[in-house]
């Protein structure tokens, strides 16, 4: 098929109208359950305790499942990996709503787990093979930024929907949205971008030459994943992003909670005060995504595009948060917040075009390893702190631990050297890939 002569911005419509969207639903059919649970408890006269298995059931299955989906969509090709997900998670959102037991509601959300643990990994690997590495940043910021979307404009809009409508409507809703999504990713996207009816050659040209030199490889195998498990930095890389989402989940958890009983917040103070530091970390997934694609541009060092970030970002992640959690001032303590959640934004962006840089035609496999990890700390960190603050009776002690686990993922990223990619000494051959350059 012969390239369409257009401008040149094809793949940019893509991430803002299809993929950007995309994540944000994707989001949003979290959200829904966390703002219904209490109207569902209360309805089906469920403990705390089965709240907390059906609140949970979701996590587990899209933890474990992420090495897999990663290979599926390495296998399969982020088009139809992405759409078959898209539609299974979709039907799973809708079927929700027909839930009356503890059994049906943590069978359904586990399943819906196992749909949404290929997105990731398959919208990663898009992002290699649609941008060129100088602006691959930029293109992962967008796909985060989706996501953090989803905590600012998700709870008011369900909020919005199950009182006006009732629980039930918010996973019919974003269930049918989200199939729409998937749909229109089929019907839009290209495993390979010259295969696309309206690309022109122009821009065929700039994306393949910003592609790594790489020998076409098919997924990861056994050898391979041998391999990976051997090498210290594919370790410290996955277990940086357990310290990420450790530090991170105090705010997607814990801190309504805190702003209430450790500070006083009334309800609608607190929903106010809570959403901040989203909306500074989603403003900050976009500076640093443009920071870094320049940094590159500028030295062509992958090194330095990704690694001071991170390092940066999780020092003063860490640093704020501790100041935040001492400080008496109501508004200089969420300013710190932001700045702590801000920060964090610039590992976020380092982590995901780290995953192309390391994996090159495994980058699913590696996307699907680093996520699980951050997925088991989502599931892991709020009962961490939870048991914490018990048995301290100090939310200032579990504060300062997320900070030091956020110094932690510091160090581990020394070792990471994206500058190196894995995929090369999988080959056996020379240890090019110890010492290849940016």
């Amino acid at each position: 098929m012969k390239p369409k002569s257009t401008r040149g911005r094809l793949r940019w419509y893509l991430m803002y109208f299809i993929i950007f969207p995309l994540t944000f639903i994707m989001s949003l059919d979290r959200t829904n359950m966390t703002v219904s649970s209490p109207i569902i408890q209360k309805q089906f006269h469920f403990s705390l305790v089965s709240m907390s298995l059906i609140l949970t059931s979701f996590a587990w299955t899209y933890a474990f499942l992420q090495v897999p989906g990663g290979i599926i969509s390495e296998r399969w090709g982020s088009r139809k990996a992405l759409t078959l997900a898209d539609l299974w998670w979709s039907l799973w959102t809708i079927l929700t709503a027909v839930g009356t037991s503890v059994t049906t509601f943590v069978g359904i959300r586990g399943l819906l787990g196992i749909g949404q643990a290929a997105d990731w990994s398959a919208s990663v690997n898009s992002i290699k093979r649609w941008f060129p590495k100088q602006e691959r940043a930029r293109a992962n910021s967008i796909l985060l930024g989706g996501l953090y979307l989803g905590p600012i404009i998700g709870t008011p809009l369900t909020v919005a929907i199950v009182s006006s409508l009732g629980w039930r409507w918010s996973f019919y809703i974003y269930g049918v949205a989200g199939a729409i999504m998937g749909i229109l990713w089929w019907v839009f996207y290209r495993d390979r971008p010259q295969d696309h009816p309206n690309i022109s050659q122009e821009e065929v040209s700039h994306i393949e030459a910003g592609y790594d030199a790489q020998v076409p490889r098919d997924a990861a195998n056994w050898r391979d994943w041998k391999y990976f498990i051997s090498n210290y930095r594919f370790w410290a890389f996955g277990l940086q992003y357990f310290f990420v989402v450790l530090t991170q989940s105090f705010y997607s958890t814990w801190l309504p909670t805190y702003l209430i009983k450790a500070r006083g917040f009334s309800l609608k103070s607190m929903g106010f005060g809570a959403s901040l530091p989203w909306v500074a970390m989603f403003i900050m997934v976009f500076v640093t995504g443009v920071w870094q694609d320049r940094v590159y541009e500028r030295t062509g060092s992958k090194l330095l595009a990704r690694t001071p970030f991170a390092v940066a970002g999780f020092i003063f992640s860490a640093g704020f948060l501790i100041v935040g959690s001492q400080i008496t001032v109501t508004w200089l303590m969420m300013v710190c917040f932001m700045l702590s959640m801000g920060a964090l934004a610039m590992v976020q962006v380092s982590i995901w075009p780290t995953c192309t840089d390391l994996g090159g035609n495994m980058t699913g496999s590696v996307t699907g390893w680093t996520n699980f990890w951050g997925n088991f700390s989502g599931a892991l960190g709020p009962i961490f702190t939870a048991i914490l603050v018990s048995l301290t009776s100090s939310w200032g002690i579990a504060l300062l631990v997320m900070g030091i686990a956020a110094l932690i993922g510091a160090v581990l990223w020394l070792f990471v050297h994206p500058e190196r990619p894995l995929e090369v000494s999988v080959k056996g051959g020379s240890s090019e890939s110890d010492t290849a350059s940016a």
